[in-house]
């Protein structure tokens, strides 16, 4: 992020800025939703049939398009009327604000399409691998959307923004918006049509946005802490991201349990094996955190690194991890009880959360 805030994009319209933080939460929640989903119908047998598994991966791939291009555009739309509140910086005319705001909405929507498409080809490509390899797609899928999907949106957003600024003033990007939406409107169509997939479209918002709410008020508590802890902004995100990854591991192979459970499959986890999972990616949160602590020590002379600060560090990482996975458990029972399905709802909660406790 440091880099990409000297690209010229991000120097002309700051309101660019406003876009990052909101876009990252909630494209990779949807992806780590499509792996969750792949995940389970893998699991479930679906895969063991090539057709059935050709429909699966793209009937879930037009879904993350289209959700991808509902993001974008809210995204887009969101950046320009929060650019309008007051700042120290010149005030925008008429015109030079719609110029920004359709620069805005063609920078969301290209970015999340770009990058939702690279991504779900990768989870497709993963869950289908590690299928046929024996592995379970529960343990590797979400955790790599998680690691990738910030890195690709990051970078693609700072690709198409660089791309768009040179065409501000003409009807590249105004073309570019009436394509996605046009897109859209298509993607919307092909979902709806689909029994499989139609009710997909309208279910997982509210945790989406309660995702991307928490996440804002964690950035925003990491922005005023900085001043008085200067370490503060390296060492929370890879916290959160590593104790939201162990949650959304074991929240993926709970859905696929109670999937199994409800059609009767012997291979359904008990109780026993579900306690025994949350241990292990507990006591696996810890070597990674502390792997980090370290390297993050030798590249950056000024943490300075006290055995009090150690134990404080991985106390809180215990608890963090462990609150994870009991969210992730809580939440999968509850949902399911009620007639939800864990696979479209449990991941932004815990990202959520998890963000904001570590935090």
């Amino acid at each position: 992020m440091g880099v990409i805030q000297k690209q010229p994009a991000f120097d002309r319209v700051p309101a660019l800025f406003i876009m990052v933080p909101i876009l990252l939460n909630l494209k990779s929640n949807i992806e780590l939703n499509m792996s969750t989903r792949l995940s389970t119908q893998a699991n479930l047998g679906t895969f063991d049939h090539k057709k059935e598994k050709v429909a699966v991966m793209r009937s879930n791939m037009e879904l993350l398009l289209l959700q991808s291009t509902i993001i974008g555009a809210s995204v887009g739309l969101l950046s320009s009327v929060l650019s309008l509140i007051p700042s120290s910086g010149p005030t925008l005319g008429v015109w030079r604000f719609a110029e920004q705001s359709v620069l805005l909405l063609a920078a969301g929507l290209g970015c999340t399409l770009l990058g939702s498409a690279i991504i779900g080809v990768l989870i497709c490509g993963t869950v289908s691998i590690s299928h046929v390899l024996g592995i379970d797609p529960d343990n590797i899928g979400t955790p790599l959307a998680s690691s990738f999907g910030d890195m690709s949106t990051l970078l693609i957003l700072s690709l198409v923004s660089s791309v768009l600024i040179t065409q501000i003033s003409t009807l590249w990007p105004l073309l570019t918006v009436a394509l996605a939406l046009a897109l859209m409107a298509l993607l919307f169509r092909v979902v709806r049509s689909n029994e499989h997939m139609a009710h997909h479209v309208g279910e997982g918002w509210i945790p989406l946005l309660y995702a991307a709410a928490t996440s804002s008020i964690a950035g925003i508590i990491v922005e005023k802490c900085a001043d008085r802890y200067p370490a503060l902004p390296a060492l929370v995100p890879v916290m959160n991201g590593i104790g939201g990854n162990i949650g959304t591991v074991f929240a993926s192979r709970l859905s696929t349990s109670l999937h199994r459970a409800s059609r009767r499959n012997p291979h359904a986890f008990s109780a026993s094996e579900h306690n025994l999972v949350m241990c292990i990616l507990l006591f696996i949160n810890l070597p990674v955190q502390l792997g980090f602590l370290a390297v993050h020590r030798v590249t950056d002379t000024q943490l300075q690194v006290t055995l009090g600060f150690v134990l404080v560090y991985v106390a809180a990482t215990i608890i963090h991890g462990l609150a994870m996975l009991l969210l992730g458990r809580l939440a999968c029972t509850f949902l399911w009880s009620k007639g939800y399905d864990p696979d479209d709802y449990v991941n932004p909660f815990i990202t959520g959360t998890g963000d904001m406790l570590g935090t």
